[in-house]
């Protein structure tokens, strides 16, 4: 409900004026999601920061190490991809997250 009022007040959107107009119905405007509701530039402005996060998504995959040193506890590979993490207060050791690469079987020690 907030969504909707929002997006009626708003100045930049023409979402009232397509109501006021009959070019969207009531029932319609009950059922809109708020990304149909959003103006072009708020949609714009939307999927920019989608791609942004898409990219640095993409980009932590890529911080991984790989290593022969760690067995896979299910399948016994040592083909293991791992990252390190503080987790807990800076006077314990750091959490290593580990994953095989063969049968994708996922652990964690510290």
């Amino acid at each position: 409900m907030q969504v909707l009022f929002l997006n009626l007040k708003s100045k930049d959107n023409n979402l009232r004026n397509r109501v006021v107009s009959g070019e969207i119905t009531p029932a319609r405007l009950s059922t809109m999601e708020s990304s149909e509701m959003a103006s072009a530039q708020r949609r714009q402005a939307d999927e920019k920061l989608m791609e942004e996060n898409m990219r640095t998504a993409m980009m932590a995959k890529s911080e991984k190490s790989i290593s022969d040193q760690l067995t896979c506890g299910k399948c016994g590979q040592k083909k293991v991809s791992y990252t390190q993490a503080q987790t807990r207060s800076a006077d314990e050791p750091m959490t290593t997250f580990c994953t095989c690469e063969i049968c994708s079987h996922r652990w964690k020690f510290s």
